[in-house]
């Protein structure tokens, strides 16, 4: 019961983070857009993103590193040796990543964007 309170706290938290300090402000989501995450995404997959889908990718990019963020979490948080937690937190992190972003790679890229 623990986890699952720890893996929503951490999730909201997160997200509403992304959701105040990015999504909702130009500026800030137009860096966003210019970032690594959405570099990543335009070299590997080739999508191109319209300007008028620039929220909407900014939203599921957010939802996905608050999920990576929460899932990396609570899985590190069932050990108690500190090196393990690096080790574990640091594979955790990778595999998510590497596999998150293929997956929103391949919607994009088949559904373009929508």
């Amino acid at each position: 019961m623990f986890s699952l309170i720890l893996f929503l706290t951490t999730f909201v938290i997160v997200f509403f983070i992304y959701l105040l300090f990015v999504i909702r402000r130009k500026k800030y989501l137009d860096k966003f857009i210019k970032g690594k995450e959405i570099a990543y995404l335009k070299k590997i997959y080739k999508i191109k993103i319209k300007e008028s889908e620039y929220r909407g990718l900014a939203m599921l990019v957010a939802l996905t590193n608050s999920f990576i963020i929460a899932i990396s979490v609570t899985i590190v948080s069932l050990f108690k040796n500190i090196f393990l937690e690096i080790l574990v937190g640091f594979g955790t992190v990778m595999a998510l990543i590497l596999i998150c972003y293929h997956i929103i790679g391949k919607l994009y890229q088949k559904n373009g964007g929508r």
